[in-house]
Formats: structure tokens, C-alpha cells, sequence
């Protein structure tokens, strides 16, 4: 066996908590809360566009946030590296029309301070997303949305990951009904997005994680896992390699659908996995276009979506049926089955899904050239 004691698995029991109505309550009460209170003082007319900024996990999430904003409040949006905005964020774009949003969990990303710091420093609005009120991130941000993550202590993130999800649909709502493109219909609408996919979650993960266990039993062998979407889950498609990564210690490559059948795809095989994540929507007769290339070359198709066409029923080598959500919402849920797949396939592999490769050389992440660590002999 790999790795520490396998005999709790404190990543799973996060991912479990999704199943809670309260882990999501907590995110839409603190948001309902903060999002209040940050309106009161941010100049909204300023805004001509948004920086999501974060690092791993987070950025994935602003990622998402992108298409949430872009759709509930027709701002243009663009999801960044937390170093390039710091280190090469340019004055003239870090401007008063700006909105510099960080997202950190943890709260103590230092390259997302450092971009807010930037982006203030050229007189642009800073917004943190947070689970720590006092964290560095929130105290050098000009405004704070609290998640409730901070019950997710483990260095690889699940549910928080999700929460952080929770706030940015609840600016979203907030910012697009401050911006007269939402009626109160339409905030009823996405405020039952969220309701819908967390009833969806809890539906996945009480029914089908199954499902999942039947994916890892027949590809726990293989070096390597495509995970493969457009739209509002290029983000998820991220999050969910990242995942397999961290916890599998295997590889794992995202790409954007067409962007995949533009060089990576002449690299696929007959043994390496090719996840699909393809709800009802935009995207789907694209999805049907490369899964026809899939069964001619017979790479091995698994497609997540809430409609399982004859179409897809024929070319995919297994489907995951999931309950039924508006596209922009589907975030909120595709992510959970990835983060369940990454934490199996570690334990079929002989990890444990908290284990590092390299715990037994460096026992503690270090800064480059720490000869104490033993990292320049």
C-alpha cells in the first residue's frame, strides 16, 4: 500500500457532505449576506469587465464564473491565472473599468493577493471569494463573499469547490438583477438552479455512485484519462483532471472539444478512456461529431449527460445518466461525479487520495532551493 493509512477517507466524507441540505445552505445564506453588503459600496457603472483570477481548483471555478456572468449579466468576463494578472496584468487593462475577482478557499493564495494588489494599485475594483473573512485575500480585497467552505480542510477540495460555485451563481443573479437583465422571474428561475442541482447531487451520490465504481473497476489500469467539454463546464473538465491527477497520481488531460480534434486527437488509442462531459445544450450535435470519430477509430467513450440519445447509447462505450439541469447549471453537479472518480481510481491504484509522490522525499511542500529539504544535494 501507497502512501498513509487508508483506513478514513476524509476527502470522500467531503464529498459525502454534498448530500447535506446544509452544506449548501450555509453557501447561499453567507453569499445572500455578503453579496448585500458588497453591493452597497461597489460602483457597478464602472464595470466594463471582469478578471476571474485563482490558481488550481479556484481558477477552474472562475472559469465557470465566466460563462455565469457573461449569461446573467452580459459582462464580458475572462477567467486568468492569478501569476499572469499579477506579474504581467497590464495598467492600461487594470483600469477603473475593471472588477479583479480572486477566489481563494483557503484564503492564502499569495499570487491572487498579489494580483488584487495590482489591480487596486491601477485603480481597478478587487472582489474576494472566500471561506475565511480575515484571511490575506479578503483583507486585500475591496469587497468579500464568504463561501462556507471552510469546513473542507483537506488540501484537495470537493465541496468547497462547489460552494465557491454557489457564490459566483449568487453574484451572477445578483449582478444581472442589479443590471436590469433579470426580472424576478428570472432570479426565481436560477435561484432554483441551484435548489434543482443540489437535490441533483444528492440524487447522484446516494443512487449512482455505482455507476462511478463500475468506470473504476474497468479502467483503474489505464495511464491515462481524457476528459473532454465545451461551454460552461470547461472549467469542470479542468477541475475533474485535476482531480485524477492529485488524488490517482495518473495523468489526466483536459481539452475543449473542437480545440481536441485539432492536434490531441491524433494521439488517441483503443485503451485510454475518453470522458465526455455533454449535458443537453449547445454543444450536443458537436458531441455526437466526435464520438462518431471515437467509434470509427474505437477509442473507448464514456459520456456524462442527462439525455442519453440512440445516438449516444450506440457509439459510447458506457453512459452516465444524470438528473436533468438548465446547461449554465450543470457546473453545480458534473463536478461531483469527477471528484468521486479521482478519489476510487486512487484507491484502486493503491493511493491514498491525500498522498503525494514524493511524501517520502520532501514531507512538506518548500520554496525552490530550501536545502534543508534536500531538494540541491
Amino acid at each position: 500500500m501507497k502512501g498513509s493509512d487508508m483506513s478514513e477517507y476524509p476527502i470522500l466524507n467531503n464529498i459525502m457532505d454534498l448530500t447535506k441540505p446544509e452544506t449548501w445552505q450555509v453557501s447561499l445564506d453567507l453569499g445572500d449576506e455578503t453579496i448585500a453588503r458588497w453591493l452597497a459600496k461597489v460602483d457597478l457603472e464602472r464595470i466594463r469587465r471582469v478578471y476571474f483570477i485563482g490558481a488550481g481548483t479556484s481558477c477552474y471555478a472562475g472559469e465557470v464564473g465566466k460563462r455565469i456572468w457573461e449569461r446573467l449579466a452580459g459582462i464580458p468576463c475572462e477567467g486568468c491565472y492569478a501569476f499572469d494578472l499579477a506579474a504581467y496584468g497590464e495598467p492600461a487593462v487594470l483600469n477603473s473599468e475593471a472588477l479583479v475577482v480572486g477566489i481563494s478557499t483557503t484564503g492564502g493564495t499569495g499570487t491572487v493577493v498579489d494580483a488584487m494588489r495590482n489591480a487596486e494599485a491601477n485603480g481597478a475594483q478587487t472582489l474576494a471569494i472566500t471561506a475565511y473573512p480575515r484571511a490575506s485575500v479578503a483583507q486585500a480585497a475591496q469587497g468579500v463573499v464568504l463561501t462556507g467552505g471552510d469546513t473542507d480542510l483537506t488540501p484537495v477540495k470537493s465541496k468547497s469547490y462547489i460552494q465557491s460555485l454557489v457564490s459566483l451563481y449568487l453574484l451572477g443573479i445578483a449582478l444581472g438583477k442589479a443590471r436590469g437583465r433579470l426580472t424576478a422571474a428570472d432570479e426565481a428561475y436560477w435561484r432554483g438552479q441551484i435548489d434543482q442541482a443540489a437535490l441533483a447531487v444528492r440524487h447522484f451520490l446516494e443512487v449512482q455512485l455505482g455507476e462511478i465504481d463500475a468506470l473504476v473497476q474497468a479502467y483503474a489500469s489505464t495511464q491515462m484519462v481524457f476528459i473532454l467539454s465545451s461551454g460552461p463546464n470547461i472549467g469542470t473538465m479542468h477541475e475533474g483532471a485535476l482531480k485524477v491527477i492529485e488524488m490517482a497520481k495518473m495523468y489526466s488531460e483536459s481539452c475543449e472539444l473542437e480545440d481536441f480534434l485539432h492536434g490531441r486527437y491524433r494521439e488517441v488509442d483503443q485503451v485510454t478512456p475518453m470522458f465526455f462531459l455533454a449535458p443537453e445544450g449547445r454543444s450536443s450535435a458537436h458531441v455526437l461529431d466526435v464520438l462518431t470519430s471515437n467509434a470509427y477509430v474505437k477509442a473507448p467513450s464514456v459520456v456524462f449527460t442527462d439525455n442519453v440519445t440512440a445516438p449516444i447509447k450506440e457509439m459510447a462505450a458506457q453512459t452516465v445518466q444524470l438528473p436533468s439541469l438548465d446547461e449554465l447549471a450543470t457546473p453545480l453537479l458534473y463536478a461531483t461525479p469527477l471528484h468521486y472518480f479521482g478519489h476510487q481510481m486512487a484507491i484502486a491504484r493503491g493511493w491514498d487520495p491525500l498522498s503525494r509522490r514524493y511524501d517520502d522525499i520532501v514531507p512538506a511542500r518548500v520554496k525552490y532551493g530550501n536545502l534543508e529539504a534536500g531538494l540541491i544535494r
